[in-house]
């Protein structure tokens, strides 16, 4: 496939991550040492079973006709009878091509769902918009080839054509401002903020806001909406333009580094929050 600035497009997830070009996931690894950036690429992993009721809680969310359509309760069979297992293997033949869930991973993702509609915040983000929409753009200090595709694209109700936000909708254990501020910088939010951001100026021409929708995972399915300070935004940029320039170098020497490069050993303290410990508390 060969990358050109030429808008967002519509296509299924998987023809989407087959493409080469980088992306956010593809950033956080190089971040960590180009050869985790280079086992990622040719080894790409497979789905965890935490990602895959990730995927489930987003496509409820943000397509909940394709929810319905994809994923099922699966109810519980004793494989251990010839009835059971009969009935099982008929079950399966029936629900072909769709996903289970446990009842209780059902019952979790309607709540979640709920929580975000009874957020006046997150439902107005979502209430117009376009969902997993697919950008590709070539970056033209480095002349990598990028891509983007932001769970949910809010557009104005008076012109469909204008992109008035990126909504990114997360799971997450702590919502609150505190808890996910944590999050963002712990797992490159602010680098996926920054790099979304930059990849729809490349492909729009504007300059469009990041907001973050979390939801936490355990009841009572808590729910917060969080746009992107402009330091959050800088931050990420500059980490993001600094992982495509080793990535540059990288594939131009055909090197990949692990974290000492040159075999060094090095002294290690303990982390800033551990060294402030009073002996006398």
């Amino acid at each position: 496939m060969k990358i050109e600035n030429v808008g967002l497009l519509s296509m299924p997830a998987g023809q989407y991550h087959a493409c080469p070009a980088v992306g956010h996931s593809g950033l956080v690894r190089i971040m960590r040492s180009p050869a985790h950036y280079q086992h990622y690429a040719t080894n790409p992993p497979e789905p965890t079973p935490a990602m895959e009721f990730g995927t489930a809680v987003h496509t409820a969310i943000l397509e909940p006709d394709n929810f319905a359509r994809d994923y099922v309760v699966a109810p519980k069979f004793d494989r251990r009878t010839k009835e059971g297992k009969a009935a099982a293997e008929a079950w399966e033949a029936a629900n072909a091509g769709k996903t289970p869930l446990t009842a209780d991973q059902m019952a979790a993702i309607e709540q979640m769902v709920a929580s975000i509609r009874a957020h006046a915040g997150a439902a107005r983000l979502l209430s117009n918009g376009l969902a997993e929409m697919s950008g590709f753009w070539v970056d033209q200090e480095t002349g990598i080839e990028c891509k983007c595709r932001p769970d949910f694209l809010a557009v104005a109700e008076t012109c469909p054509e204008q992109v008035t936000a990126i909504v990114d909708v997360k799971t997450c254990v702590d919502a609150s401002a505190e808890g996910f501020s944590r999050a963002i910088a712990t797992l490159g939010y602010d680098v996926q903020a920054a790099f979304y951001q930059d990849g729809l100026k490349a492909l729009t021409g504007r300059t469009i806001p990041f907001y973050l929708i979390a939801v936490e995972k355990d009841a009572p399915y808590a729910v917060a909406c969080y746009k992107a300070s402009d330091e959050v935004i800088e931050i990420g940029r500059a980490k993001y333009r600094a992982a495509l320039q080793l990535l540059k170098w990288c594939r131009d020497n055909d090197q990949w580094p692990g974290y000492q490069p040159n075999g060094e050993i090095e002294e290690i303290n303990l982390p800033r929050w551990a060294a402030n410990f009073d002996a006398d508390a």
